[in-house]
């Protein structure tokens, strides 16, 4: 077994303990007995946390595809719990604070006999934190740069507008009326260019098909074209070549490992296959792709023109330090969700360099975008659905 599989199990259950455990303190004279006995408590408890996983997990093993709407509603049930489980922890350690400030005894006194009110106030807030992470999930707001790249574009322009979307996470039950608003938030920024930077399809390219994204994120329109790039969720399903064919049929041209120039408006675009590629065993009965290595990032430059603007798309933002190295003028990467649901977003921070917004180094310039889909939990808190415009401005060296 995995350390992937240990870690979704164990903190779950860890999480299952603790939640039940303050659950049992703030409700436990106010419950019906026959529902506080350890038989019927603890396993209502324990279901509730492992029904998203087990419900994932399983219909992989089985390859039954459960109803969406119980996709949906387990996710939403763990997202849910996750915020409980956080919010119950904060309220633990102001209680500790609190021990030692002689004017909050009073408050503390109150609480301790009247559980029940403080354990409603704590479902409140998490009320409160699961509506606004359902809002963020389902109305996706624009985030404006202003890159500067220090070449000339050959058709004489000063500016491009680059329209980047990422991490859409097409699955069972992912929203359709999201994609939709999407595609039309789009259109309507007028881009001249349209990137793609991995994650579109969740796990199986299934719900792709019966959800009609080919058409959907078919009337995606640009001026130079849509763009796209494989990533590490593509990995994970049926086959990259199945889901790389699937993006080919929504009018999208996907870039694996490749470089290629754009005689108008003359720019060089790099799409870097994602770091999965080669380090991950299909399933069995997948569709056969390719086995080797992502190729190095200087034997994609060594093929690209380096008096045109280098544009590079690579999925994951982990790879500064090469990119910078060989002289990449603009990058655009997504991934991280930026967290997606708090403290998660700490983490992000944590792991890499600019987990979200825009970085600047010389030359360079590096823009990580939070994403429009979500990934388990259909909430983004504090985090939120986000199309990137690169209002890019083209300055002579």
């Amino acid at each position: 077994m995995n350390y992937f599989v240990i870690a979704v199990l164990t903190v779950p259950a860890l999480a299952c303990a603790y939640l039940g455990w303050r659950l049992r303190w703030a409700f436990g004279g106010v419950l019906p007995p026959w529902f506080l006995t350890w038989y019927v408590f603890w396993p209502v408890v324990a279901l509730a946390f492992m029904s998203f996983p087990l419900t994932h997990f399983l219909s992989r093993l089985l390859g039954v595809v459960p109803p969406s709407w119980l996709l949906l509603a387990t996710a939403a049930l763990f997202g849910t719990l996750a915020i409980g489980v956080v919010t119950a922890l904060m309220a633990d350690v102001l209680g500790l604070i609190a021990r030692g400030l002689p004017f909050l005894q009073g408050a503390r006194a109150y609480a301790g006999q009247h559980r029940h009110y403080f354990g409603l106030l704590l479902l409140g807030c998490v009320a409160l934190q699961v509506a606004w992470g359902v809002y963020n999930a389902n109305v996706p707001r624009e985030t404006y740069y202003s890159p500067v790249i220090h070449k000339p574009l050959q058709n004489g322009a000063r500016r491009l507008r680059i329209v980047q979307i990422s991490d859409l996470h097409v699955s069972h039950y992912s929203s359709v009326a999201l994609m939709r608003e999407t595609v039309a938030r789009v259109n309507r920024l007028q881009p001249d260019l349209i990137v793609i930077t991995g994650d579109i399809i969740d796990i199986s390219a299934r719900p792709y098909f019966e959800q009609d994204m080919p058409r959907i994120l078919g009337e995606l329109k640009s001026r130079y074209g849509v763009y796209a790039i494989l990533s590490n969720h593509d990995y994970y399903g049926d086959s990259p070549k199945i889901n790389a064919e699937a993006y080919a049929g929504s009018g999208m041209r996907v870039l694996r490992d490749a470089v290629l120039y754009l005689r108008e408006p003359g720019i060089t675009l790099i799409g870097r296959d994602d770091t999965m590629r080669g380090a991950r065993r299909l399933p069995p009965g997948a569709v056969p792709d390719l086995s080797s290595p992502r190729a190095p990032l200087a034997s994609l430059t060594a093929r690209a023109d380096p008096a045109t603007p280098w544009i590079l798309l690579d999925h994951q933002p982990s790879a500064i330090g090469e990119a910078i190295a060989q002289k990449i003028d603009l990058q655009f990467s997504g991934h991280t969700h930026n967290g997606q649901i708090f403290p998660a977003n700490f983490i992000v921070k944590a792991l890499y360099k600019k987990p979200w917004g825009i970085f600047k180094q010389g030359d360079f310039s590096l823009i990580v975008t939070c994403g429009v889909g979500t990934w388990g939990p259909p909430l983004r808190f504090p985090s939120y659905a986000e199309i990137v415009v690169a209002d890019v401005v083209f300055q002579k060296p």
